[in-house]
């Protein structure tokens, strides 16, 4: 009986250490894009993430309610900083510094004005061409 007891208390404890994350984990990054002027909500505003002199990460891109969000691991950051550019529809191409040490949470304020990218049309273009953004493949449908 009390051996029992002892691989059931090992085999409980084996199943929380699987599932425990690991200490280092990647940053969350929460981003809400406006437009300064009206405070519309920015739908499809591509992302790029830089540290150092290196582009760490290339996202597309905000949802209807101009949310993005997305992990960034820490190894790819330099000296705790990154900075980001923004392209929005209609908007100027935006860049922001962020001094990075845990999670950041923040809200992106961008201005209509002159930019290549105005229309949804212009989407693959400025995802494949300019911002060389590799897109995931989802499978929709059922299993065979």
């Amino acid at each position: 009986m009390e051996k029992i007891i002892y691989i059931v208390f090992i085999l409980f404890s084996l199943s929380v250490i699987g599932q425990t994350k690991n200490l280092k984990k990647d940053f969350k990054i929460d981003l809400l894009t406006i437009e300064k002027n009206t405070k519309d909500t920015l739908i499809g505003t591509f992302t790029e993430i830089y540290s150092g002199n290196k582009r760490i990460e290339a996202k597309c891109c905000t949802d209807f309610d101009g949310i993005d969000i997305f992990y960034i691991n820490p190894k790819d950051i330099v000296d705790n900083r990154i900075y980001m550019k923004f392209y929005g529809r209609k908007c100027k191409p935006y860049k922001k510094k962020f001094i990075i040490r845990g999670d950041l949470k923040t809200t992106i304020y961008l201005k209509y004005g002159k930019t290549e990218y105005n229309t949804k049309i212009e989407d693959f273009e400025m995802m494949f061409k300019k911002l060389n953004i590799e897109h995931d493949t989802f499978k929709c449908g059922t299993v065979d």
